[in-house]
């Protein structure tokens, strides 16, 4: 028997923010994203839809350096692995608008790596329309 789809029992990833240890994982994976856990891979994917509220509560408990890897774990997974195409909505983006608005704005010197390794022009500083 075939069973029947109930759109009110589906959840998607999108619902759950990341742990701060799942992100302390993806930080430790910025140098070769494809080296972090199939599964945590695919729940970071899925996190590239929360919005900006939402990262905000899972990154306030991380150092600026873990922050940084992160936003480098997302700039190199959209270049190198299925599924992180991103453009505006990349995390790095968000996370470098969370240092910004705690005034822990990155150096030019990390902001000038991050455009270097991407050709996603929005990276750091996102869509100027939004």
């Amino acid at each position: 028997m075939i069973g029947e789809w109930n759109p009110s029992a589906t959840t998607t990833e999108t619902e759950a923010v990341p742990t701060s240890n799942e992100l302390r994982q993806l930080a430790a994976a910025a140098d070769n994203p494809a080296s972090a856990a199939e599964q945590l891979r695919n729940r970071a994917a899925n996190w590239i839809r929360s919005s900006q509220s939402e990262w905000e509560q899972s990154l306030s408990d991380l150092a600026d350096a873990e922050l940084i890897n992160i936003a480098f774990f997302y700039i190199r997974a959209e270049q190198t692995l299925s599924g992180f195409e991103s453009g505006s909505n990349n995390p790095a983006i968000r996370i470098f608008r969370y240092l910004k608005s705690q005034g822990r704005k990155p150096e030019k010197d990390i902001v000038r790596k991050m455009k270097a390794e991407t050709d996603n022009r929005f990276i750091p500083h996102g869509d100027a329309l939004t």
